[in-house]
């Protein structure tokens, strides 16, 4: 396995949303030609066709992380919700964990707490919430999980911009990225030109932010991740297919969702289940003809997807060629469109 890596400035790593979502730049590559052009990106619109099914992920973000007093020495902890295990039962990442141990109390309020009641091998803990639902305390007391490369604390701006505009429900702890860039009125244009859009919702876990650290893609494992599609979601996707149709998948989410259940099923079902689906150079694509998507870690597994998109020597160089233009990356970053 070569290593998909680049050099990357601290300073092109995007601190920041952009004003307007759909003004950031968007270069797009032709992985037939490996061809490149750029773009911003509210110009999507002219370079999806009319017969195009755009999919999007319409997952929610949730206010996961949240600060707490209490323990043995009376300090402050982060407590990070991750996922639902029962009633009011969490498993959470508590940072300083050395400070977190079995039996203590981190208060939100003073009738609102969290109690620590077991802690599992890898370090996370079980949790459990008192004096109102884990739903209620992340609404009054949560953080939106900004992840670690945003060097700053959350504003009430990334209650916004860190959501896409058609978020519905679920509980992601970070954004499906490459959605953050439509607008209201950018998908309304979208559909005048004929393109039609669909919905499917992944929730996204902390394990999007896992690295590749194996000697070969084979033994890299991917965190499971429940995924939803419903009836007619899975009609359009199947009826575009039958009829030749450009699969447009908006992100990784949607790319794994599409592909991972294509894999288990041999078609899109209408589910709710789970995929720990890996996408890496070499993966033949069945459903996904087009992909949307922000520009990734190196030597991460969104990268080696995008790779396997297109070319590990075409992403390279379309990385290259963004950082010598000084686009911006990650999550608040530029955007790709691969054909």
């Amino acid at each position: 396995m070569e290593k998909i890596t680049f050099q990357l400035p601290d300073d092109l790593i995007a601190q920041h949303p952009l004003e307007r979502r759909d003004r950031c730049k968007l270069l797009h590559l032709d992985s037939s030609s490996g061809e490149m052009k750029e773009h911003v990106f509210a110009d999507i619109v002219n370079l999806l066709r009319p017969d195009d099914l755009l999919v999007l992920n319409d997952t929610k973000v949730q206010r996961a992380r949240l600060y707490g007093v209490g323990g043995q020495a009376g300090r402050k902890v982060e407590i990070f919700l991750v996922d639902k295990l029962k009633d009011d039962e969490w498993l959470c990442l508590v940072r300083p964990g050395k400070k977190a141990h079995n039996g203590d109390k981190f208060y939100f309020s003073a009738r609102e707490y969290c109690e620590i009641i077991s802690i599992l091998a890898d370090g996370s803990r079980r949790v459990r919430f008192v004096g109102a639902p884990a739903s209620e305390i992340m609404e009054k007391f949560g953080r939106m999980p900004l992840p670690p490369y945003i060097k700053r604390d959350d504003t009430s701006v990334d209650r916004k911009m860190y959501q896409t505009v058609y978020a519905n429900e679920g509980f992601s702890i970070a954004a499906p990225t490459a959605g953050l860039h439509f607008t209201e009125e950018l998908l309304a244009d979208i559909e005048k030109t004929g393109t039609e859009i669909c919905r499917i919702r992944l929730d996204v876990g902390r394990g999007t932010f896992k690295m590749i650290e194996t000697k070969t893609y084979e033994k890299h494992t991917m965190d499971p991740e429940e995924y939803w599609i419903s009836e007619e979601s899975a009609k359009q996707i199947n009826t575009a297919m039958k009829k030749g149709r450009r699969i447009v998948a908006v992100g990784s989410t949607v790319t794994r969702t599409l592909e991972g259940c294509f894999q288990s099923n041999g078609e899109i079902k209408a589910s709710h289940d789970e995929t720990d689906i890996f996408i890496y150079p070499g993966f033949q694509f069945k459903v996904v003809g087009a992909m949307v998507t922000n520009f990734h870690l190196p030597e991460s597994s969104l990268l080696a997807m995008v790779a396997a998109f297109a070319t590990p020597e075409q992403i390279l160089t379309a990385y290259n060629f963004a950082v010598a233009n000084r686009y911006r990356f990650y999550s608040y970053g530029d955007a790709m469109l691969i054909s």
